[in-house]
C-alpha cells in the first residue's frame, strides 16, 4: 500500500477518534455539571439528553477500538517507508511523529476523561447512600420531630398570650398613672383655692361694710335735706 493512501486512512481514523473523543469529553462536562447541581432529583444516566451506562460503555469500547486501530495504521504508515529504493523524506518522518504526538494526547485525554468519569459515579453513589441514610433516620424519627414541633409551636403561642397579658396590664398601669397625676393636680388646684378662701372673705366683709356705711351717709344726707326742706317750707 502507498503513502498516500495509508496516510489518507490514518487521517480518517484521526478525524474519527478526535469526534468520537470530544463527544466523550462533552458527556463527561456535563455529567459532572449535573451531578454537582444542588438538587435532589440528580441522574447519573442524564436521561434524555445523554448517553445511558450501556450507551457510554459502548461509547468507550468505540474509543478504545479507534485508538488501537489508530496506533496499527500508524504502524503500517510507518512501514510503507522501510523501502529502500525510495528513502523517506522529512515532510513524512514529520507527519508519522506528528501522528504519534496525537495519539498519545489521545490516550491521554481518554484516560483523564475515564477517570474523571469514575470520580463522579462514585461521589454520586456515595451521595446517594448519604440520602438514603438520611431519608431512612427522617422516617424512622417523624413522629419524634412532629412532638417537637408541636411543642415547640404550643410554647410559642403560650409566649405570645403571656406578651398579650403584659401589654394589657401596662397599658392599664399608664392608665392608673395618668388618673393619678389628674388627682394631684386637682388636689393642688384645691389647696391653693382654700388656701386663698380667707382674703376673698376678707374682701367681701370689707365691700359689705363699706356699703352699709354709705347707705347710712345717704340716708343722713337725705334726712338733713328733708328737715331743711321743711323748715324753710313752715316759714314762708
Amino acid at each position: 500500500m502507498t503513502w498516500e493512501v495509508q496516510s489518507r486512512r490514518v487521517r480518517l481514523t484521526q478525524s474519527r477518534l478526535d469526534a468520537k473523543l470530544t463527544a466523550y469529553a462533552q458527556y463527561v462536562s456535563d455529567l459532572a455539571r449535573k451531578n454537582a447541581a444542588p438538587s435532589d432529583a440528580v441522574s447519573v444516566d442524564m436521561s434524555g439528553t445523554a448517553p445511558s451506562a450501556q450507551d457510554r460503555a459502548a461509547m468507550e469500547a468505540e474509543i478504545q477500538a479507534l485508538l488501537v486501530q489508530y496506533s496499527d495504521e500508524l504502524d503500517e504508515l510507518a512501514t510503507t517507508l522501510n523501502d529502500p529504493l525510495l528513502p523517506p523524506n522529512g515532510t513524512q518522518k514529520h507527519a508519522i511523529q506528528r501522528h504519534r504526538e496525537l495519539l498519545l494526547d489521545f490516550e491521554r485525554e481518554f484516560f483523564r476523561s475515564k477517570t474523571q468519569v469514575r470520580q463522579v459515579l462514585d461521589w454520586h453513589q456515595l451521595l446517594g447512600h448519604v440520602k438514603q441514610d438520611i431519608h431512612d433516620y427522617r422516617t424512622q424519627h417523624a413522629s419524634e420531630v412532629q412532638s417537637y414541633l408541636d411543642e415547640r409551636s404550643h410554647l410559642e403561642r403560650s409566649h405570645l398570650m403571656m406578651d398579650e397579658t403584659l401589654d394589657q396590664a401596662y397599658a392599664t398601669q399608664q392608665e392608673f398613672r395618668g388618673q393619678r397625676e389628674q388627682l394631684g393636680h386637682t388636689l393642688t388646684r384645691l389647696t391653693r383655692i382654700a388656701a386663698q378662701m380667707p382674703g376673698i372673705q376678707s374682701i367681701i366683709s370689707l365691700i359689705s361694710r363699706r356699703r352699709r356705711r354709705d347707705t347710712i351717709v345717704l340716708a343722713v344726707v337725705i334726712g338733713v335735706c328733708l328737715v331743711i326742706l321743711l323748715l324753710v317750707g313752715v316759714r314762708r
